[in-house]
């Protein structure tokens, strides 16, 4: 390749839409909120380790077909046992099931940021979705440097590694 000499018409699409291929053994529902899987296919979204909310379908679609993601400002149910209040707005919310969003959460996998929340349920925009919670430092500052024997400080370097390591994953999810 080589810079360009003369005018070129670029492809475009918005960058709000995300196309994705569906799970094996998965069903996409219109409407719902869809999420990436480790392995980096769409699946209804969830609970569930590991996820990461993309947006809503924009159509149904099974597995090995591509649906079409769209990242917006959306309504969903507000949790009956996790409910979102009015203080919610602007806080980030997690997924209770592909149709319910809540304020806490077992896995506490994000759907997004809350805009609005009225009688009829919380307007989460997924657009607003931040890199994955990155883990706590598990590590005490100066620890290494006063610890006693080997032993110690061999406790101290793995949890530095597995702080890092975490970390390194939580960015790339």
């Amino acid at each position: 390749m080589s810079a360009a000499t003369t005018n070129l018409n670029i492809d475009e699409r918005p960058g709000n839409f995300l196309g994705l291929i569906v799970a094996a053994a998965t069903t996409i529902y219109l409407g719902i909120l869809v999420a990436r899987d480790a392995a980096g296919k769409a699946v209804p979204a969830s609970d569930t380790p590991g996820l990461r909310v993309m947006g809503r379908a924009e159509h149904g679609a099974t597995a090995a077909e591509v649906v079409q993601v769209k990242r917006g400002i959306f309504r969903y149910n507000n949790s009956a046992t996790n409910a979102l209040t009015a203080a919610s707005v602007g806080k980030l919310c997690v997924v209770e099931d592909d149709n319910t969003v809540a304020s806490t959460s077992t896995n506490k996998i994000v759907a997004g940021r809350v805009v609005e929340v009225d009688s009829d349920g919380v307007w989460v925009d997924t657009a607003d979705i931040p890199i994955s919670a990155l883990p706590a430092d598990t590590t005490t500052n100066g620890a290494a440097a006063g610890a006693a024997d080997l032993a110690a400080l061999k406790t101290e370097s793995e949890a530095a590694g597995d702080t890092l390591r975490a970390t390194i994953a939580a960015l790339s999810a």
